[in-house]
């Protein structure tokens, strides 16, 4: 029986602790709230979004116009080609009329300068409308030009057109003269249809006119230039016709601004492009098509250019429409941004304050978040916790409101309450209050006796700290010589279980042939004081206790121990609501020297479960039923069994807690019932299935 008297405590009703009158300052704001945080990253996502979006197809879209615009100027040397065949085709038409012309052949048998100069003027005039005419005697020397005199002969044999022209044959090439570039087609003129007199070269300026009708034929920008230099200097050129007179300067400034450009195209004769040219503020793509005189001399060469912003004219039209509409989603995205993140941290807001109420102490605070997102996730898990900090603080005042001194000598601490009988164990080796006790405890009180020994309130000199010492009685142990070695892998298994809810055991030793075991020293009261009260427990403090005993189960079974005698008695209840489970592994010794072997009973018949009873082997679930047995016992206020109890155990259904206490929450009788199935396959598999089950009762409690 217990050490302590017992008493019946008055009537209580369980509230929350709250704290009057602490007005804590409120918490130092963020320098940026969650709020703002939300909203920038979802306003800077959108914005990243839109703006590489239009980034993106920009550099696309100038891309694709950049390989159009390279592709189609690289045809522009074949264009140029197919000009020039088609243009030489109608000059020599031009000039047959003037070769064929009677006047002409008979000026050019007479070979006088000046009547051929003048006579080849009205038919410069009137047929070819060449820039200038020139006239070549039968010897290749140029004797009359239209658009000069000649102040000399020339001997043009050299030049390649002229000389084909002396053979009889129509030829043409460019020529450079002035800084201009001149198409130049020659035929020879014949003498009754046979007889070659000479040859007549007609030229025909490359102008802006030709520079025209070639951009509409390649869709580009055309000039012309001329290499201006004289013998033996470095290339020069010059602007000899162009489609874009308002910008000569500019191109031919950017043109001898590129490193290399000139020597490369007009001395060395290298096709070049498409290349990046930068005129009047614009970027255009630059083809080079070098042009050879008919001596196959370098003269100028045909520059045709694109520019970049009319090509992507079209596009930035389509781009102007994505930055308004893409403003216009920012605007939109940015509201809505602002409403999600108001919307997503206004319940964490509220989530704050609630445990800003908490710290302070105010346990009945509301937390009115209700969503099935992580955030409702959040609030659910944040009640039950206040939940369980209610039941925490119910436990605890509950404690206090019994007429009992916790903490005096009278009070159980540690194992088992003296017997009437206690007189019967004491042994002449047991130590003597204010005596040393193994060279390091200095024994202060018994805290109780029992059927294996005593238990003593001792401090510790090596680890100064207070502890409970419980002697064992050597007859026990003598009467049957494999029980210490089970005891001590019992002791083994119990000293690898580190948790809150289960008593700590220190060492197993031996002084003067007297075998003693030192555990944690807590202050407290057995769960059994609680329930001898004619009060049933209320519900917040049972549901307290029930998942604490599951706690200290949990971490039992997690090492492989099986507690095996698990009841009201062995479950230690501290002042601050805190809950101990003890006796891991005495359990085997203190019921009639059981063993673990088959066909042997242990345990305590009342909480006994029916594999216990039939003496088979044991697992978790056993403890399961056990526990089953202590839960009836705290929410119904009775056992489920009085008389026969343990063939009652193996054979009878229990009854439901409903019939010893009908104002039981319905949920936790169903909860017991499993927990007490005569199947462990029927029963929860774990402690931890069953604590799920009964803090899901605490969350649908809040």
């Amino acid at each position: 029986m217990s050490a302590t008297e017992r008493a019946t405590p008055a009537p209580i009703t369980i509230v929350p602790r709250v704290a009057s009158g602490l007005k804590l300052p409120p918490p130092e704001p963020p320098r940026f709230s969650l709020s703002f945080k939300i909203f920038f990253a979802a306003a800077l996502l959108i914005l990243v979004a839109v703006g590489g979006a239009i980034a993106i197809s920009a550099a696309r879209a100038r891309s694709i116009a950049d390989s159009k615009i390279a592709e189609d100027l690289k045809k522009s040397g074949g264009a140029w080609e197919s000009f020039q065949r088609n243009r030489y085709d109608e000059l020599h038409r031009a000039l047959a009329v003037v070769v064929n012309n009677a006047g002409i052949i008979s000026v050019m048998t007479q070979l006088d300068p000046t009547t051929a100069r003048d006579t080849l003027k009205l038919e410069q005039a009137s047929s070819t409308r060449a820039n200038f005419l020139v006239a070549i005697n039968q010897e290749g020397t140029a004797f009359a030009r239209t658009d000069r005199p000649l102040p000399y002969s020339r001997d043009m044999r050299g030049v390649p057109t002229v000389a084909s022209a002396l053979q009889g044959e129509a030829a043409e090439g460019i020529w450079l003269s002035d800084q201009h570039l001149y198409h130049v087609v020659a035929a020879p003129v014949l003498e009754g249809g046979s007889r070659s007199v000479g040859a007549i070269a007609a030229g025909f300026q490359i102008n802006d006119e030709v520079a025209a009708s070639l951009k509409s034929l390649v869709n580009a920008e055309v000039v012309f230039l001329a290499d201006g230099a004289r013998l033996n200097e470095p290339a020069k050129p010059v602007v000899a016709a162009s489609t874009m007179k308002d910008a000569n300067a500019s191109v031919l400034s950017a043109i001898r601004n590129t490193p290399h450009l000139v020597p490369v195209v007009l001395r060395e004769g290298k096709t070049i492009g498409p290349l990046e040219l930068e005129v009047s503020g614009d970027t255009y793509l630059a083809y080079f098509l070098p042009i050879r005189s008919s001596t196959d001399q370098l003269v100028g060469a045909a520059v045709t250019l694109r520019s970049r912003e009319r090509e992507l004219a079209p596009f930035r039209r389509i781009q102007n429409s994505q930055v308004l509409v893409g403003l216009a989603a920012l605007v939109f995205a940015f509201v809505l941004s602002f409403v999600l993140a108001r919307r997503i941290t206004g319940p964490v807001d509220r989530l704050v304050r609630a445990a800003e109420a908490v710290r302070i102490g105010d346990l009945g605070t509301e937390v009115p978040v209700e969503s099935n997102d992580e955030i409702g996730i959040l609030a659910r898990s944040f009640k039950a916790m206040l939940e369980e900090l209610k039941e925490k603080a119910a436990l605890e005042k509950y404690v206090a409101s019994l007429p009992i001194s916790i903490g005096g000598e009278e009070t159980l601490l540690a194992g088992r309450t003296p017997t009437a009988a206690s007189g019967s164990v004491t042994s002449q080796n047991e130590p003597q209050i204010g005596t040393l006790f193994a060279g390091r405890y200095d024994i202060q009180s018994i805290l109780g006796k029992g059927g294996m020994g005593i238990v003593y309130k001792a401090h510790d000199r090596e680890l100064d700290d207070l502890v409970a010492i419980k002697t064992l009685r050597s007859e026990v142990l003598s009467a049957d010589p494999t029980l210490l070695d089970r005891f001590k892998q019992e002791i083994r298994l119990a000293r690898r279980i580190t948790h809150p809810n289960v008593l700590r055991t220190h060492d197993l030793g031996e002084w003067n042939g007297l075998r003693y075991l030192s555990m944690e020293f807590v202050k407290g009261l057995t769960l059994k004081h609680l329930l001898e009260s004619d009060e049933i427990l209320p519900t917040p403090v049972g549901l307290r206790i029930a998942k604490q005993v599951c706690a200290g189960l949990a971490a039992a079974h997690e090492v492989g121990v099986i507690h095996r005698d698990v009841k009201p008695q062995n479950i230690l209840i501290e002042p601050t609501g805190g809950l101990k489970i003890m006796d891991f592994g005495i359990a085997r010794l203190t019921e009639d020297r059981g063993m673990t072997a088959t066909g042997t009973v242990i345990g305590t018949p009342d909480y006994m479960s029916p594999e216990q009873a039939r003496g088979v082997p044991l697992d978790f679930r056993s403890d399961i039923y056990s526990t089953g047995i202590v839960l009836y016992e705290v929410f119904s206020g009775s056992l489920p069994f009085d008389l026969a109890v343990v063939l009652k155990h193996v054979n009878e259904p229990p009854p439901l807690p409903q019939s010893k206490n009908p104002r039981i929450d319905p949920k936790i009788a169903v909860i017991i019932i499993k927990c007490m199935q005569k199947e462990p396959a029927a029963r929860y598999q774990s402690v931890g299935e069953l604590y799920e089950a009964l803090a899901k009762v605490t969350a649908q409690a809040a």
